[in-house]
């Protein structure tokens, strides 16, 4: 038995199925290859143009299988599995009939064949190791790129030679694409540098090509609360402890770098665990979040979760009228104390006042002072 969430496999299947021959008559390639070695399950593709290879780790070190989906199947199946949420787990176990998926709900055979697949690990482990030694062009068919769009948001490139295969290389992905011929003039790179001297120009400085940041909207995403978080921190520290809202400032950057480094830590481990789920996430959450309705979705999705938000706000509520009642409490001590410091220094100056009755201070006939925890008694002072 292997066991893979929903969505991984979705991935697996979106990943390689651009790259099965159309050609019905040749059953070993007309569909997606799926080998399991025990520790990744890899998704295997090619028409003999190209060549994809994906893989993911098992939940659970498992038993070694091989079987091919057909291309004919690979519809109908793609569109069950996305009936079931991303993190569903499912059992997949290889048999005589097919690939039984087994979820909370029950199984599914899906018809698979055991015809020999064409043997893949030497041609990606030559081409890594191979070290580029041609200086010469490579012509590719750019009909055939479009096929790697949804091997990943980017993707490396390595090439040895002008007659060997171009080499893609993504998070737990790689794929091969052949050479096209190329019949036209210019097909060395010093040609090429030639025919375009006179655009190009010779000398002078050369413009900076700066390579552009990681595309994509949780590459936008995990800038944008890099950023937050170092201006956080930088803020925080610059913040006047010595007085109330200097301090309340220092506790807001505080929270907020706090919450932008972690929204990163976990936004980059849901990259990593499973980068199509995380670019999904991210471009809906974008659209929330230009909604101006986050309010809303959150209220709803904690009732939706068991929780109670109006209990919530009721705690959050009672909590803001304690604190206003403390702060009110200890504004009033700090008042009365100013009040009788002053009265008191008023008195020592010969100067007379009356003070109406009041909660703030009242006078200790006993002490001749006025005192702020005395309670309140009109009186006429003369120095």
């Amino acid at each position: 038995m292997t066991t893979i969430n929903a969505h991984k496999l979705q991935r697996l299947i979106r990943q390689t199925r651009p790259h099965i021959s159309i050609d019905d008559t040749l059953p070993s390639i007309n569909g997606v290859r799926f080998e399991c070695d025990g520790i990744h399950i890899h998704a295997l593709a090619t028409d003999r143009f190209t060549f994809a290879a994906a893989r993911t780790k098992v939940r659970e070190e498992t038993g070694t299988w091989s079987l091919t989906i057909a291309e004919k199947d690979l519809g109908w199946l793609t569109a069950w599995l996305e009936t079931h949420r991303g993190d569903e787990i499912l059992d997949l176990a290889a048999g005589a009939d097919g690939i039984t998926i087994t979820d909370d709900n029950g199984k599914l055979v899906v018809p698979a064949n055991d015809s020999t697949f064409p043997k893949w690990q030497h041609l990606f482990h030559d081409a890594l190791r191979d070290a580029s030694t041609s200086g010469e062009l490579v012509s590719v068919d750019t009909k055939m790129l479009a096929r790697w769009k949804d091997a990943d948001s980017h993707l490396r490139v390595w090439q040895t030679e002008p007659e060997k295969a171009v080499l893609l290389i993504g998070e737990n992905f790689l794929g091969l694409q052949m050479p096209a011929r190329f019949s036209g003039e210019n097909k060395e790179r010093a040609a090429v540098l030639s025919a375009w001297s006179g655009s190009l120009g010779q000398g002078g400085e050369p413009a900076e090509i700066v390579a552009l940041p990681e595309p994509g909207a949780v590459a936008e995403m995990a800038e944008a609360m890099l950023q937050h978080t170092l201006r956080s921190t930088s803020e925080m520290f610059g913040a006047d402890m010595d007085t109330l809202k200097g301090r309340g400032a220092f506790n807001a950057w505080v929270h907020s770098g706090i919450y932008a480094w972690s929204a990163y830590r976990l936004l980059q481990a849901l990259k990593k665990a499973d980068p199509d789920l995380a670019e999904t996430t991210v471009r809906d959450l974008n659209e929330q979040l230009e909604s101006g309705e986050i309010g809303e979705w959150a209220w709803d999705e904690a009732e939706a979760i068991g929780h109670n938000p109006k209990s919530w706000q009721d705690e959050y509520n009672a909590h803001l009228k304690k604190r206003a009642e403390e702060q009110a409490k200890t504004h009033a001590a700090q008042f009365g104390n100013r009040l009788a410091s002053a009265l008191n220094a008023a008195k020592a100056a010969g100067i007379d006042f009356t003070v109406e009755p009041n909660e703030h201070v009242g006078y200790d006939e006993q002490l001749s002072e006025w005192n702020p925890a005395m309670g309140t008694k009109p009186a006429n002072t003369a120095a």
